[in-house]
């Protein structure tokens, strides 16, 4: 069996097999690790907004082959009353057993790259300083010796690549809300595929259309309660019915499977590589999942890493190429950073007066007559503290007609 490779990828989910595809059209030996097997489930935001990765990646057709709703609009529900409008282009909520598998399956028809799943690393090989291969350890128990020039870090949040080599960690914040979430059948639909948020009581609920009839529940809940509901599955349906006409919706609505939960999502940057290796995905930064951003990131990663890689292969310094990938990195995922933890942490359940206040101006059109013009510069005063909010209200609102001064 091959034991040298010009590139290991340890972690073989969107990240890893998005990057070995990149590779493979590059002509590299890759080799992909997982202690998983594949198709199989794993935690995930499932939130896929920039579909123009996996069409880059070749695999958009496939990926929605499966019936894949495309999700037009977003509702924002506070208590009873609620907010709806268009997006500029479609999003898809692929379960990642399937998304998994179709980037798999893509990143294997390059003859240099190979996946063994069932596969758990161990540790790094490291030759002065150098890393130079990963340890590994296959489902008989057999240890393994695997030789490359390059380890990528592509094994989520907890990555041990990461502790291994040491990466630095900056930016950091600790978990903020316990997340629970499954997936339903026949959940009554909207008119239309939607997102739909709701805000009460300081969690969050989520609803996001899947294929034709299924739909991914999702809840954040406070912190203290996670026990209870960790230990009490049912107060997950029991809590979404309080939502504004879910008691309706879910009624003949089957869980498919059980209810998943993680007492939160710890979030960082961590510095993008080092002598012999590097990170990608969740590996290299990780937030809060409020927000949905965590698929579309590791994506974006896959494709920034893969132009350092060819970049030290025509010539650049290694180091030089990993600075400026981390650069890139930091500036495109900053600003959502800052997003979801401004968002996050200022969630909390809103009074008897702001909310009967709203639930009044939502039902009254000479409110909004009067209100809507003045919007604009209400939410540029507001988020004075993060300015990010504003220009992403303004870049999204470019999209439906909005011009510059």
């Amino acid at each position: 069996m091959k034991q040298q490779f010009d590139v290991i990828i340890v972690g073989a989910r969107v990240a890893g097999s998005s990057l070995a595809i990149l590779l493979g059209r590059m002509g590299k030996q890759v080799l992909l690790l997982d202690k998983a097997s594949f198709p199989s489930d794993t935690l995930s935001t499932h939130h896929l907004s920039n579909v123009h990765y996996l069409e880059q990646l070749g695999v958009l057709d496939e990926v929605e082959a499966s019936g894949l709703r495309k999700i037009k609009r977003m509702r924002t529900y506070i208590g009873d009353s609620f907010v709806e409008g268009p997006r500029h282009s479609y999003t898809l909520i692929p379960r990642r057993d399937h998304l998994d598998h179709v980037l798999l399956q893509k990143a294997t028809s390059f003859p240099g790259v190979e996946l063994r799943e069932g596969y758990q690393a161990v540790g790094l090989l490291k030759d002065e300083g150098r890393v130079t291969g990963v340890e590994a350890v296959d489902e008989k128990g057999e240890r393994h010796q695997l030789r490359t020039a390059l380890v990528i870090g592509a094994d989520g949040r907890n990555s041990q690549v990461a502790k291994w080599a040491e990466a630095e960690v900056y930016g950091e914040h600790s978990a903020v809300r316990p997340v629970f979430y499954g997936y339903y059948q026949h959940v009554r639909p909207l008119m239309e595929p939607t997102t739909e948020i709701f805000l009460n009581e300081g969690r969050i609920g989520f609803l996001f259309p899947m294929e034709p009839a299924m739909d991914c529940l999702g809840l954040e809940i406070l912190p203290d309660e996670f026990q209870e509901f960790a230990k009490n599955p049912h107060l997950f349906e029991k809590t979404f019915k309080q939502f504004y006409g879910m008691k309706e919706r879910l009624d003949g609505a089957v869980l498919q499977g059980k209810i998943i939960g993680t007492t939160g999502v710890p979030n960082f940057f961590r510095q993008t590589g080092g002598n012999g290796w590097a990170l990608v995905g969740d590996a290299g930064h990780s937030k809060d999942p409020s927000t949905g951003l965590g698929i579309n990131d590791a994506l974006m990663q896959a494709f920034q890493l893969a132009d350092a890689i060819q970049s030290w292969e025509e010539g650049t310094d290694w180091k030089e190429a990993l600075q400026a990938f981390q650069k890139r990195r930091d500036e495109k995922l900053g600003p959502g950073y800052r997003l979801t933890l401004d968002y996050i942490q200022t969630r909390r359940a809103w009074t008897n007066n702001e909310q009967a206040l709203f639930q009044a101006m939502a039902a009254n059109p000479m409110v909004w007559n009067k209100v809507v013009p003045h919007l604009p510069g209400l939410l540029k005063e507001h988020s004075k503290g993060i300015p990010e909010l504003y220009g992403s209200a303004e870049h999204e609102a470019v999209n439906f007609g909005f011009q510059y001064s």
